[in-house]
């Protein structure tokens, strides 16, 4: 464990990049938005239109939990493996940003009475609602810009070794293989915890 919070502190400053990439993506989907560029568009529509038919109040809560652990889990890990393909994670951190604002911005225009979450009732769910919401947009944006730090100096080592052209190369296996770990031992219980949050504000708390 020790070793890989020393792997994440290492890239701590790609971490604070990704992050910026992130917030700067989500602050340009006010743009697409308002411009109705329909082509940037059509992503966060079909993945709002898929989440409402299978992730609403009417799925089971292990269901839910499980669609939302095992796809955030397993997107933002191949998104930090992208690393080897260097500007690839830079390009990443910055479209998804503006997908997730995009995804803000659209259901009350375009998903009217297609995603539902059952109604707050009481200042006691609102509270819990609103302390969920904020911690799992917390989480998960630190997952994924941790994820995406440690995919960014990946693809910026991979750059000056003498075999980075060799995607087998036992010098870049071992730097995932570094990476994989602090994933696994610190990120993906993160994602679970958000999942487990995220699952109760969809069955309305």
């Amino acid at each position: 464990m020790t070793g890989s919070l020393g792997v994440i502190n290492n890239n701590i400053y790609f971490t604070w990049f990704a992050m910026l990439l992130f917030f700067s993506g989500f602050c340009s989907s006010y743009l697409v938005d308002r411009l109705d560029i329909k082509l940037l568009k059509k992503f966060p529509e079909w993945f709002l239109s898929i989440m409402a038919r299978y992730v609403n109040s009417e799925t089971s809560f292990i269901g839910i939990f499980l669609v939302i652990f095992l796809f955030n889990s397993i997107s933002i890990y191949i998104y930090m493996s992208s690393g080897i393909f260097v500007v690839l994670p830079f390009i990443i951190a910055f479209i998804t940003g503006m997908n997730v604002g995009l995804t803000v911005f659209i259901p009350p225009r375009h998903m009217a009475g297609r995603y539902h979450v059952r109604e707050l009732t009481g200042p006691l769910q609102i509270i819990r609602f609103l302390f969920f919401s904020t911690a799992v947009l917390v989480l998960e944006v630190t997952v994924f810009s941790l994820a995406l730090g440690m995919g960014m100096s990946f693809g910026v080592e991979a750059m000056y070794l003498p075999s980075a052209a060799e995607f087998s190369s036992p010098i870049l296996i071992d730097l995932l293989a570094a990476r994989s770990q602090a994933y696994l031992l610190v990120c993906v219980p993160l994602l679970a915890v958000s999942a487990y949050m995220e699952a109760n504000i969809i069955k309305g708390i």
